[in-house]
């Protein structure tokens, strides 16, 4: 099983090229002010544009305007992950410019199963937290991230307090295409333990957990 991986929550440039030299396959950045992770346009223009090996860099959108997305995608951004209450038109308007994730804050099968037709590329199942979106250390409910993962339409990309010590149990029993990784792999917030970014990706490439 090749797993897909994102290392999310990038603020730093050292970080950014430490994730990349490790193995990962995209990179998040965060477009949420109100999140400690928060980057602007003119900083992730600055990481991306001195990046020599670029993987596809994710921006995380909460309810965001559409000239917002415009301004992160020309600072380098070729993937928009809607992480809101994102109408289909709004993610529509999306796939004209970028590749598309829907961000889905797992509370109940419902909800998993009203977003089937929810037109994007690939969706991520996160933790659902009242005030949060994104970010809050929680694991996803199992039952109900195997259950995005068996009826969804499209990829699923497993996020919610994944770090190097859990993420295989995790992967083995929902079989998600990839797994996206942010506080687990932090000293603080928005600062990336690269320690704990080397013991992720040797046991990634581990093949005890396939």
């Amino acid at each position: 099983m090749n797993m897909f991986i994102k290392i999310c929550g990038i603020t730093r440039r050292e970080d950014a090229e430490f994730a990349i030299s490790s193995g990962t396959d995209a990179l998040g950045f965060i477009a949420y002010p109100p999140s400690p992770r928060y980057i602007s346009p003119d900083n992730v223009a600055r990481i991306i544009g001195k990046l020599v090996d670029k993987k596809q860099c994710v921006g995380v959108f909460v309810n965001a305007a559409i000239n917002t997305v415009r301004e992160y995608m020309d600072a380098g951004i070729d993937t928009v992950q809607l992480h809101g209450d994102e109408s289909e038109e709004f993610a529509e308007n999306c796939s004209g410019m970028a590749e598309v994730w829907k961000a889905i804050r797992a509370r109940s099968r419902s909800q998993i199963a009203s977003l089937v037709h929810y037109p994007c590329d690939k969706f991520l199942v996160d933790a659902f937290d009242e005030s949060l979106h994104g970010g809050t250390g929680q694991g996803v409910d199992g039952d109900i991230a195997k259950f995005a993962v068996t009826t969804l339409p499209r990829p699923v990309i497993l996020a919610g307090g994944l770090n190097p010590a859990n993420f295989a149990n995790a992967a083995a029993a929902i079989r998600p295409f990839g797994l996206d990784f942010n506080s687990g792999v932090e000293s603080s917030p928005g600062v990336k333990d690269h320690a704990l970014i080397a013991k992720l990706f040797s046991a990634v490439r581990s093949p005890s957990w396939r």
